[in-house]
């Protein structure tokens, strides 16, 4: 089981659990007292790296789940994100979560970040951009090295998925460089 605490500007939000097995991260949500598929935390562990993510191990995690504080959704600033996890069929059961075999907490390889992102690219609409790595503001060099080696194929998940894609640069807003690929077909 890989348990983790996700940060955000130093201070922890959510508990989150990794499916080593689907590649998927759920987060405990206390209103529910189950971990749901939370996709966009899933898009920042796999894909945009821009949250704090640190391993925990079973004792504190039951610690946190017992505090209740962390993941706690309320009041009409959390209504919607709470109605969507709400929604969410993908859940697991704090048994099932601890009750998992375990496996060495970690952070997936380059290798398993490119899978991911290849995997979501192909089930992605054509035409449809998806950031493949987000680079510091001093790395618009690197970032655009980035985009050529995706777009002829020299990195390794792309050229073995067999996908025609494309890629460019982009400005964020915070002036930091985002590498994007999408299916041309």
């Amino acid at each position: 089981m890989s348990l983790y605490t996700v940060s955000y500007l130093g201070q922890d939000q959510w508990l989150t659990y990794e499916d080593t097995q689907v590649a998927r991260i759920y987060a405990y949500v206390p209103n529910l007292g189950r971990f749901v598929l939370h996709r966009q935390l899933g898009q920042d562990f796999y894909w945009d790296n821009e949250l704090d993510w640190t391993p925990v191990d079973a004792a504190t995690g039951h610690g946190i789940i017992e505090a209740g504080q962390l993941g706690k959704l309320g009041g009409r600033r959390h209504r919607d994100l709470l109605d969507e996890l709400t929604a969410e069929p993908d859940r697991r059961s704090v048994d099932e979560v601890f009750g998992a075999q375990p496996v060495p907490e970690r952070t997936p390889t380059a290798q398993e970040f490119a899978a991911a992102k290849i995997n979501a690219l192909a089930s992605a609409e054509p035409g449809t951009w998806v950031t493949y790595k987000v680079y510091g503001r001093d790395k618009r060099r690197v970032a655009s090295v980035a985009a050529r080696d995706l777009r002829t194929g020299k990195i390794a998940a792309v050229r073995k998925s067999g996908l025609h894609i494309d890629s460019r640069v982009t400005s964020t807003v915070d002036g930091r460089f985002a590498v994007e690929i999408a299916r041309t077909a």
